[in-house]
């Protein structure tokens, strides 16, 4: 009864995956290019937790819904072999394109559903040392997320933020009575999930926590179109735009904000 509970939290619908595929088709160069700019930290405190479990180097590491190659890169700098998959071509076109610009050669893609993939038929069970997801809907499943473990002969570790918030954005969820739920970015539910459902599968999983602070300027106006964006829903109820909100705390058309975000990282070892 407490495994379907947890079982229950996982999102566990199926999807239409033709639909997600093009969305994400659609959205593979911005995607990229947010990914570049994006100097959190994080991959370095994965990496750093990483090698302290001897799984670097000379490891197979499978990056489960990879999408542009964000960790599959520092992992091809650091071990043996790395396989990405994800649903979208353009995504997996743009790793391998990041691949070869980092002039590496031990990356290798394959476009895959990942919830629906049939491990054994793949000739994948067990092979590789470390099966990895950061952030990926395919693992909020039953099926998907048991997938990790059957691929891995080794260790799985699945990056989930539980925590994506700035002072612009709680600004706004007060003005605009907003109630924050559970979102990709803020998704404490999975975590709780995953962590329980591997417990009572007899593994003993382990969770880390990695803590951003960060103090940013925006231009006002990738400000306004941010979080115009965000709230547009709420924003077109009221007959508002988001620039009657955000110009009082424009500073010389810059918006200053406190941003904090936190990671949780569940490790668990398949190898008895």
């Amino acid at each position: 009864m407490e495994k379907e509970l947890y079982e229950k939290m996982l999102k566990s619908e199926p999807e239409d995956y033709g639909m997600v595929e093009a969305f994400w088709d659609n959205r593979a160069q911005e995607f990229n290019q947010n990914q570049q700019k994006e100097k959190t930290g994080f991959i370095s405190g994965i990496l750093t937790l990483l090698k302290e479990k001897g799984i670097f180097p000379g490891s197979e590491i499978l990056d489960v819904g990879g999408g542009s190659g964000r960790y599959a890169i520092p992992f091809a700098e650091n071990t043996r072999h790395v396989t990405v998959t994800d649903i979208s071509s353009n995504m997996l076109a743009l790793t391998e394109k990041n691949a070869f610009e980092a002039g590496l050669h031990n990356l290798e893609c394959r476009k895959l559903e990942w919830s629906g993939a049939d491990i054994q038929a793949l000739g994948w069970e067990k092979k590789f040392d470390l099966v990895f997801a950061s952030m990926c809907p395919a693992i909020r499943n039953k099926r998907g997320f048991e997938n990790m473990s059957l691929a891995s002969g080794k260790y799985c570790l699945l990056n989930q933020f539980i925590k994506d918030t700035d002072s612009a954005s709680q600004y706004l969820d007060q003005v605009l009575s907003v109630k924050r739920n559970s979102g990709p970015h803020n998704d404490r539910q999975s975590v709780q999930a995953i962590f329980n459902l591997l417990w009572l599968d007899g593994y003993n999983p382990e969770i880390t926590y990695l803590h951003l602070n960060e103090d940013l300027e925006l231009d006002y106006a990738d400000a306004v179109k941010k979080y115009g964006l965000q709230y547009r829903e709420q924003l077109e109820n009221i007959g508002k735009t988001v620039e009657e909100f955000l110009k009082p705390l424009e500073s010389e058309t810059k918006l200053k904000i406190k941003r904090q975000k936190t990671t949780a990282l569940i490790l668990w070892k398949v190898q008895a």
